[in-house]
Parts: C-alpha cells; sequence; structure tokens
C-alpha cells in the first residue's frame, strides 16, 4: 500500500520531537537550578517544580520515540496516539513558554507539523483515512 509523504515526515519530525522532549527533561532533572536561573519566578509551573516536568517530559520523550517507529512503520494507533501525545506536547510547552520563549515556540512549531502530517489526508492516495 502507498503511504503519504507527509506520514513519513511527520514520523521524522515525531522523533525529532522525542528528541527534543528528552533534552528538555534531562535539563530539568539533572541541572537542578539552570530553569530558576533563567527565569525569575521560582521553582513552580503551573503545580509542579522543574524536576517534576522534567520526568513528565522524559516519559513523553519515549513514548514519542516508540510511537515514531509505529508511524515510520505505518501502524494507525500510532499515528492516533502520535497526535494525541503530540498535542499534549504543544500544550506542556506552552507551561515553558516564560522559561526559553524560542525554545518552546521551536518545539511547538515541531509538534503542529507532526499533528498535521499525521491528520492530513493524502491527495494521492485514495481512501486512506487516519
Amino acid at each position: 500500500m502507498e503511504r503519504s509523504h507527509w506520514v513519513a515526515f511527520a514520523g521524522i519530525l515525531l522523533m525529532v520531537s522525542a528528541l527534543f522532549n528528552l533534552l528538555t527533561g534531562f535539563v530539568a532533572i539533572f541541572n537542578h537550578g539552570y530553569y530558576s536561573k533563567v527565569y525569575s519566578q521560582g521553582n513552580r509551573l503551573l503545580i509542579l517544580n522543574y524536576t517534576a516536568w522534567g520526568w513528565i517530559f522524559v516519559a513523553i520523550g519515549i513514548v514519542m520515540a516508540l510511537l515514531a517507529l509505529g508511524v515510520l512503520v505505518g501502524s494507525r494507533g500510532a499515528r492516533l496516539a502520535g497526535v494525541c501525545l503530540a498535542a499534549f506536547c504543544l500544550i506542556a510547552q506552552m507551561i515553558f513558554l516564560p522559561v526559553y520563549p524560542w525554545w518552546s515556540l521551536f518545539t511547538m512549531l515541531v509538534s503542529l507539523l507532526v499533528v498535521y502530517g499525521l491528520l492530513a489526508e493524502p491527495k494521492h492516495v485514495h481512501g486512506v483515512r487516519v
């Protein structure tokens, strides 16, 4: 069966987004003062501290990497789960927006491209839906 190039591109971007989330998470976990030095409003983001959000981003990154492999293989369930996780990542990066605005905006843009790539119906492949 022929697949869309957007789906393959979204699978690669899902892997890149997983690496970005892992990087964000490991910085929050292992370099405790890094984010609090940059953003002087304290160590609280909504209801959790930076270490807790670090672990959340590491978990999201690991699951995203596995979903990226599933998307590249052609799993429909991986595409649907990838859309949900990319949307959650988009919302989670809004929390980090005051800390690092350019990094968060770039990661949010990648998440938007992942959602579009996984939901867009290919024009040249008829009858294929998410």
